[in-house]
């Protein structure tokens, strides 16, 4: 009869394994508790967080528009009513809103002020629509139905309207605005046309508007020419053609 061998495993090894699972076993059930705890707590503070009142510091229309969004959201939770998360959204939704600061005012309450857009012009696309022109250069919406601005009419494509925001910005600066008021511009065959009241126009070139536009009020604004009305034809470097507006003749 043979005798199996069996190796003899000492308890103070064996112990100390025990106290090894023991340790990770305690580790993960309290990473466990940590964990439940924290998600329980982060979940009932997002909705005590949750917003309820809010104070909007804008014109009438701006205002409007963003109390409908605030009510008409599926939850108002902390999570959901994050500053930069609500002005982005706002950003994309309201096309009449330039830009909005929003302060959250714990527990419950939002503090908002918003600017609105300043159209400058009407943008006539090449499917003879009309769209709100911005003053930094944007066209931002569609014209609604009975809207009825007094605005200049850009009739231009739209790969131009950067070019024509910049005609605008030095027609403004050149106080051209104190002369007759801008009418429309339009996008010619190498030049723009750019009408004002009165009968006067101007034709320049389609480079570096900005610089004609200084040379050309500069001219106009000596004595000779100075508190008459002009058409202006610049689209030669060579020579200009001026005639007195609403008359044919050359000088």
């Amino acid at each position: 009869m043979s005798r199996v061998n069996q190796r003899r495993v000492d308890p103070a090894v064996q112990k100390k394994a025990r106290r090894r699972s023991l340790k990770r076993i305690g580790r993960v059930f309290a990473f466990a508790l940590i964990a439940a705890l924290t998600t329980t707590s982060a979940t009932w503070l997002n909705q005590k967080w949750s917003v309820a009142n809010w104070d909007i510091t804008a014109e009438a229309a701006i205002k409007q528009a963003i109390d409908m969004q605030l009510k008409n959201m599926a939850s108002r939770d902390f999570l959901s009513t994050r500053p930069d998360l609500l002005r982005e959204q706002w950003l994309q939704r309201i096309p009449d809103l330039a830009d909005v600061r929003i302060t959250r005012l714990l527990p419950d309450r939002l503090q908002i002020q918003a600017d609105a857009r300043v159209p400058t012009a009407l943008w006539q696309d090449e499917r003879s629509r009309l769209h709100l022109f911005d003053s930094q250069g944007n066209a931002y919406r569609l014209l609604r139905k009975g809207e009825s601005p007094d605005l200049p009419l850009l009739r231009l494509p739209q790969a131009q309207l950067a070019s024509a925001h910049t005609m605008m910005v030095a027609l403004a600066q050149n106080d051209v605005a104190s002369l007759s008021g801008l009418s429309e511009i339009r996008a010619g065959a190498g030049y723009w046309h750019i009408y004002f009241s009165r009968g006067e126009s101007w034709l320049i070139p389609l480079s570096n508007e900005a610089a004609e536009i200084q040379h050309i009020t500069s001219f106009l604004k000596q004595p000779r020419w100075k508190g008459r009305h002009w058409r202006v034809d610049a689209r030669l470097a060579s020579r200009w053609f001026i005639r007195p507006a609403g008359h044919g003749g050359v000088i």
